[in-house]
């Protein structure tokens, strides 16, 4: 004999709810484990993905931007509900870089903040291009073109922001680097012409470490010797000489 099982109106409805639940939470939760994010501004006011809880590592995220947005734009990327931040940055988009929009032929410029919004939303602010030189750019880390902008008051620095550089070891209008270059005593008596400070010891054939001010920074950059500058991060050991 085979089982009978009967179902009731209120099991059908629970089921049914459980389902409707599942398929809520699927669709919420879908951004947060997609490989690709794929995202288009027509208006400005779009919220792309919103997700109680978001990680971005190991994701990359694709922008296109089909209207001509004003100075002071901020475009919402991903508005995480969650009380934590987002995990990780995307593959191609980190915290502080500067992102080139195309439309109608001309060229806007943002800068990314995993923490902006309400803290934890990944923003993208309005700014302006560098001022320095393709080539010279292409040697400096975004952190320290960033925090150019900051020197200087300029978009997005011009009003109130969540936005720092991330910059450890910054003394002042001073900078705690790693040069990647031709190292010469020529190349570091110039660190020193300009009022920067070789970390004693750090000094080898294609690289060395020095507090540098913020403002000879792109100087440095233009010099064929330099191949890169970025941000270094501070050793408790490390002491600082000047080279005459």
């Amino acid at each position: 004999m085979k089982p009978n099982f009967k179902t009731f109106p209120h099991s059908r409805t629970l089921a049914g709810e459980f389902l409707a639940a599942v398929a809520v939470f699927l669709l919420s939760t879908a951004h947060a484990f997609a490989a690709d994010v794929n995202v288009t501004y027509v208006t400005g006011a779009e919220v792309p993905v919103s997700s109680n809880g978001f990680t971005a590592l190991d994701k990359t995220v694709h922008i296109t931007l089909n209207y001509a947005p004003t100075p002071g734009t901020q475009l919402m990327v991903i508005r995480n509900t969650g009380a934590g931040i987002i995990r990780g940055n995307f593959s191609n988009l980190g915290q502080g870089q500067t992102v080139a929009l195309n439309y109608g032929g001309t060229t806007y410029h943002f800068v990314a903040n995993y923490y902006g919004g309400n803290g934890n939303d990944l923003v993208l602010l309005w700014t302006g291009p560098d001022s320095a030189p393709p080539a010279i750019v292409r040697k400096l880390d975004p952190q320290l073109l960033l925090a150019l902008k900051k020197s200087r008051g300029q978009a997005p620095f011009d009003k109130p922001t969540t936005l720092e550089p991330d910059i450890a070891g910054q003394d002042g209008a001073r900078v705690l680097v790693d040069v990647e270059a031709s190292v010469s005593k020529e190349l570091l008596s110039h660190v020193a012409l300009v009022g920067g400070q070789v970390i004693d010891g750090s000094a080898t054939a294609t690289t060395f470490r020095a507090m540098l001010p913020l403002s000879q920074l792109e100087t440095l950059a233009g010099r064929e010797d330099i191949k890169f500058i970025s941000v270094a991060r501070p050793t408790i050991t490390s002491g600082i000489k000047s080279i005459p």
